[in-house]
Order: structure tokens, then sequence, then C-alpha cells
């Protein structure tokens, strides 16, 4: 066994060569990487003091069970059928990876799955003088038992074991279900933990056409303010999050990312994601300079939720005015029964429809209909507040889903958890 991985990782140093062409790589072309009693061990040529080659051997990774190298993977053409979508959209073409990962190495050490973006980091590292680290790992954790890195996808595969016990059986036995996760947050957020921007800008522009890569942009948002809310950085530098939102504002789906963050994140996240964002009331008037009328409506919720002093209904009249003149009746149904919700006797909900255009100015108006100059300052009567003053229906996720979670979770299925961060577990967990 043994025997049989040095041959085929010589070969497989070689092939790095020839593709390389940079003869400061020649200890390349000798280096043997090898497993063996679950000891990841690299065998480096050198030259002693009489001119003569040796083999310096270094034991890279403990504990492993497998390892793959990225470059030993030959291209796919097309798609397994647990990995299936209903888009045309198939693995990335041979080449596609650039020098993003063609070359990364990947091993499961019974507990994480870890990878080096290059080996080459790794053979450098090792060459130095004796005692240097080698270079760190992007450590991804499944709750599954991962067997391959589809790299052309950004995802991990795996099988998860469920126990079967049947009335009509006297035995128990194991199913295996597959089960995927995705890697491109991890290894994005390695690169910009590093300060190395320019490399996780190279590495989405390689998975940008992948239907699920603005998810995976909002699961790495959700994973970094997760941690620096339940650990907070020693100081503003040590932070990630703030290089992480600077990152992502450079694609355009900047706004929908955020607005679709905050919405599955618990309230007291929220403070700590926008200290490092414009006011709410920004990002709702930029959406509707883009014309992004579904994700100016997601910030009108959080703006009424987390900043409810500067809601008014001013800013919901225009929206629907928007959403009437572009057809989209569902988005209307959706601000309508927000309204209802933050205000039962329906005064609001007038008052926003007469300032749209939608409904007769000499529609009688009762008399103690809602006055649009303490729009700023309305608040439903029977909800509970929080010490910031905004309402805890709109966003407690750790209390289940009340009457009127429909209206904070517009556009979601509604047979959903409204816990569940992941928009298809099944698929991308």
């Amino acid at each position: 066994m043994v025997c049989l991985l040095f041959l085929n990782h010589l070969q497989f140093a070689y092939t790095l060569h020839s593709d390389n062409g940079d003869p400061s790589h020649d200890v390349a072309t000798a280096s043997v990487l090898f497993l063996v009693d679950a000891k990841l061990v690299l065998l480096q040529p050198s030259a002693n003091e009489h001119g003569e080659l040796k083999y310096d051997m270094r034991v890279i990774a403990h504990n492993v069970e497998f390892y793959t190298l990225s470059r030993e993977q030959p291209p796919s053409t097309s798609s397994p059928g647990l990995l299936e979508d209903r888009s045309d959209n198939t693995y990335l073409p041979a080449g596609a990876l650039g020098h993003s990962l063609r070359d990364s190495l990947w091993y499961f050490d019974g507990t994480s799955m870890h990878a080096w973006p290059d080996v080459l980091d790794v053979l450098s590292s090792a060459l130095t003088e004796h005692g240097r680290e080698v270079a760190p790992t992007v450590a991804i954790t499944t709750d599954f038992y991962p067997l391959s890195a589809i790299v052309e996808k950004g995802l991990l595969t795996g099988l998860e074991s469920d126990l079967v016990q049947r009335r009509d059986i006297n035995f128990a036995f194991y199913r295996l279900n597959p089960r995927t996760h995705l890697s491109i947050p991890s290894l994005l957020r390695h690169h910009l933990a590093q300060y190395d921007s320019p490399a996780a800008l190279h590495l989405s522009h390689t998975y940008q056409k992948l239907p699920y890569f603005n998810h995976a942009l909002e699961v790495l948002l959700h994973d970094v303010l997760d941690d620096e809310v339940d650990a907070p950085p020693e100081s503003s530098e040590a932070a990630l999050l703030p290089g992480v939102l600077s990152f992502l504002s450079s694609f355009p789906t900047y706004l929908d990312i955020v607005a679709g963050c905050t919405r599955k994140t618990e309230l007291r996240s929220w403070k700590t994601l926008f200290r490092y964002l414009p006011p709410v009331a920004e990002l709702f008037e930029e959406s509707l300079r883009k014309d992004m009328l579904k994700t100016a409506g997601s910030y009108l919720l959080i703006l009424h939720a987390f900043d409810e002093g500067s809601f008014s209904a001013r800013q919901t009249s225009t929206l629907f005015k928007r959403a009437r003149n572009e057809g989209d009746w569902d988005l209307c149904k959706e601000l309508a029964r927000f309204l209802v919700g933050i205000d039962e006797t329906g005064n609001l909900l007038k008052s926003v429809l007469s300032r749209a255009g939608l409904r007769d100015a000499e529609g009688a108006e009762p008399e103690n209909s809602y006055d649009s100059s303490d729009e700023a300052d309305s608040k439903p009567s029977h909800e509970a507040h929080g010490s910031n003053g905004a309402s805890l229906q709109t966003f407690d996720r750790s209390e289940g889903s009340s009457s009127d979670s429909s209206i904070i979770i517009a556009g979601r299925d509604p047979g959903s958890s409204a816990q569940d961060y992941f928009v298809d577990s099944a698929r991308y967990s």
C-alpha cells in the first residue's frame, strides 16, 4: 500500500514540475508524499556538504484517515445525481480553476476536513530551516463523514448514517444518506483572515457562476458574525468582520447578502453587524436607487425591528408606489401584511395606501385615522418591546414562529423553519 502511494505521488510531483517550468521548484520533481501509520509524510531532497543527494523526512499531519490531491482528480463532465439542480449549470470546465485550487491538498483527520489551497506552500515551508511550522490548513467541520472534495463545485461530499429500528423485524440496521457541505465560505475566510483579499477575489471569480455562489457568500458573513458575537475580538483591528464586509461590497449582490444574513440572525447579533455598516435607512434608500425592491422591503422590516425611531410611513409608501409601478403585487401584499402586523387598526395601512395612490383620497377615513405626523413613533400596542424599542415578535427566532411570523419572513416558504439558516440544507449543508 505504501509503495503504491509512493509511486503515485512521485509521478504527481514530476507532473507538477513539468507544468510549472520554474527552475526554483526543481525540488518538487523528487518530493514524495505518502501516508503511513495515520501520518502524512513528506520526503524532500537536499544536498549535504559533499554535494550528495539525501532525503529529509517531515511529518506534516497526524491522525490522517485519507488524503487527496486535486491535481489527481480527473475533470468531471457531468454532475452526479445528488448534486443535480434545476439549472443548466454543470461542473466547471477543465482548467477553469486556474491557479486557485488546482494543486490543493486535502485530508481528513477524523474530526475535520483540512485543505492546503496550494501544495507548493507546504513544500516551501517544509524545505526551510528545521523546526519551522508547516503552512496552516483550512479546517472545515462537517456533521457527516466526508469522502471527497469536489473542487469544481466548491463542495465536500460524504455520507451520514441513520440507525433504523422497525417493529416488524428483530434487528436494527444503518441507512446511509448522501450529504454535501459548502467549502467555499471556509476557503474565502482563510484568505481574508490572512489579509489576502486578491486571493479571495480570484477564488470568488472561479465560482461566481455557480447557482449557489451568493448563498455561499451569505454563509461566510453569517459564520464570521456568529463567531465575533460569541467571542468578541480584543480590538477593532483584530476583527475579521470589517474585512469580510469590505470584501462582500465588491459584489453586485452585496445588499442582498447583508439583508439575507440579517433576517436569518438573532437580534443580538445586529448591533455587531451594523457597527461596520451604514445606517439601515441608507441601505434601504440605496436598494431603491438600484431598483432592488424586494431587498428594500427586507431593509424596511429590519429598520422597524432594529431602529424603530427611523421607521416612517413615507418610506413604506414610497416602496408601495414603486412596487405598484413595477407590477410586483406579491411585494405589495407582503408590505400590507407587515403594516397590519404593526398596527391592527389598519389606519397605518390606509394612510400608506393613500400616499402611494392605491386608495381613493375621498375614501371614508375614520376620525381616529393614523396621523402621518406621528409616523416615526408608531408602535403596536399589543407587542412586547426590547431594550432598543424593537418588537420582539418581529425577530425572535428562539421562541418559535409567532402568528405574525409570515410577515417577517416574507418571500420564504411559510413551512420552513425560521432557524434554518441554509437555503437548502439537503443539498448545501
